[in-house]
């Protein structure tokens, strides 16, 4: 699954004053024995059995009893890819993206992002030193910074990228024409190119990322729909159907296994890719999954604020990928978040692809896979944090144990409908809207600050780790 040194779990006491103390922690499925984490220095440093003496510290967190577990890691999120003619807005602009977004997902119980540089640039190295400059000014929570590939002048610039931090590359295989324009003028590789693009990611000694939709078949269904007058998520869904994702997902792997270079195909949608990885039966091969492929479909009542690509699929389809994840054949998840507002989503020709959800994306996956259908909360946190931490080289993340970051969420049970004005985010809707959680975040540390709990934020001045730092080879200053 990783190439990451695996840290254990250890209950065990250290003295001395703590930065912080979250008290009365559930964290195993026997909930008879309650724990008290000590933090210091941003790190686990004591986890002792609640009824014994503990440290003084500088804040103590009560959990009352609730499950304490890793923060979410969003390994696929679009902030500061903004609609530039909304800058204006408040949250919406290159000054407070980050700032805002971040709020939101804390207040969802996600930690950290990984997070695409803004597409559109000519210079690769130019989009993710703005992006890591915005991020570092603004973000509240740790961010670690996904590079891309759209052209092979990006391509020659992946060893200065590496030495600068970055350890991932996306690239593309659907985007053409107009509707690559309108997403910020993203541009797709061909075979050949994707081909010499992984033997160089793998010569820096970095991993791939890649969107598998093939782009053929999706132009010609494509043209094919609008002729049709595309008109609905499932008209959408029409234009860029499974076998495109399984056709590219088989190339993308076979690709890469040649290349022995690690590949990620992420935000699956679809059985395909997870038969296109049993076909090609590559070790270095994982599959990142979105939320909404499974609480959404093509017969959700949301029009084309529910346009994303991949698209939602039909119900019997969101059952089976469910089912999918409940089987262990997907790795990790992410939002796939965009900040896109409402008036972005107008129509289906021009409506731009892509959802907001990076401060649902945790409650969603709790309320769906642990409440509705029964997984345990280890696996759940396997698929929220600890395998993304693995794959990615985060290896302090994803575990409540000794000497793991202290990036922890405290949850709260019950029942909450969703509501837009209650998620801090500078989006103005939600596909989720109106639905009903049973599980969500009562409390958010990060770096060991609390910067959530009963609905407000704390420690404003608090910000994330820029976590590319961890894997720089030069002395550049930011």
């Amino acid at each position: 699954m990783n190439h990451t040194t695996d840290t254990a779990p250890g209950l065990e006491g250290s003295t001395g004053h703590l930065q912080l103390l979250v008290t009365n922690a559930k964290i195993a499925t026997d909930d008879s024995l309650l724990y008290n984490i000590g933090v210091r220095d941003g790190v686990i440093v004591s986890m002792t059995d609640s009824t014994e003496p503990h440290a003084p510290a500088d804040t103590v967190l009560d959990a009352e009893g609730r499950w304490v577990i890793p923060g979410a890691i969003d390994t696929h999120a679009h902030i500061n890819q903004r609609a530039f003619e909304y800058d204006h807005i408040p949250g919406l602009g290159p000054d407070d993206n980050f700032a805002a977004e971040s709020r939101s997902a804390l207040a969802g119980g996600c930690t950290t992002a990984l997070n695409y540089a803004q597409f559109g640039s000519p210079s690769l190295l130019t989009a993710y030193r703005d992006g890591l400059a915005a991020a570092r000014e603004q973000s509240r929570m740790n961010v670690l910074f996904h590079g891309y590939l759209m052209d092979m002048k990006h391509v020659e610039e992946i060893p200065t990228a590496v030495d600068e931090g970055v350890i991932t590359f996306k690239m593309f295989m659907p985007y053409r024409g107009e509707e690559a324009r309108n997403l910020g003028g993203i541009g797709s590789l061909n075979h050949a190119q994707m081909r010499d693009a992984f033997a160089a990611i793998k010569r820096s000694g970095a991993q791939a990322l890649v969107h598998a939709e093939d782009g053929d078949i999706v132009d010609a269904c494509m043209h094919h729909e609008s002729a049709r007058g595309l008109d609905s998520l499932a008209g959408w869904e029409r234009s860029r159907p499974t076998i495109a994702e399984g056709d590219a997902a088989w190339t993308a792997m076979y690709l890469a296994e040649e290349a022995d270079c690690d590949v990620t195909i992420v935000h699956v949608s679809s059985l395909e890719a997870m038969r296109a990885r049993d076909a090609v039966n590559y070790d270095g091969a994982t599959l990142e999954s979105c939320v909404h492929y499974m609480v959404l479909n093509t017969e959700s009542d949301i029009g084309p604020e529910g346009k994303v690509a991949p698209p939602l699929r039909d119900p019997d389809l969101a059952e089976q990928i469910t089912q999918a994840v409940l089987d262990g054949r997907i790795d990790f998840f992410g939002s796939d978040h965009n900040v896109w507002p409402a008036a972005t989503k107008q129509d289906w020709e021009t409506s731009k692809p892509g959802l907001p959800g990076i401060g649902l994306m945790l409650p969603l996956l709790l309320t769906h896979l642990v409440h509705e259908r029964g997984m345990s909360m280890e696996r759940l946190i396997e698929l929220t944090s600890r395998n993304a931490a693995l794959r990615f080289g985060l290896g302090t993340k994803g575990l409540v144990a000794l000497g793991m970051d202290a990036d922890l969420v405290v949850l709260a049970e019950g029942e909450r409908e969703i509501r837009v004005g209650d998620l801090h985010t500078a989006v103005d809707y939600s596909p989720y809207a109106g639905m009903t959680l049973r599980g969500w975040a009562h409390a958010t540390v990060c770096g060991g600050a609390v910067v959530f709990a009963d609905g407000e934020f704390h420690n404003d001045d608090f910000r994330g780790e820029m976590l590319n730092d961890r894997f720089r080879h030069d002395t550049t200053d930011e």
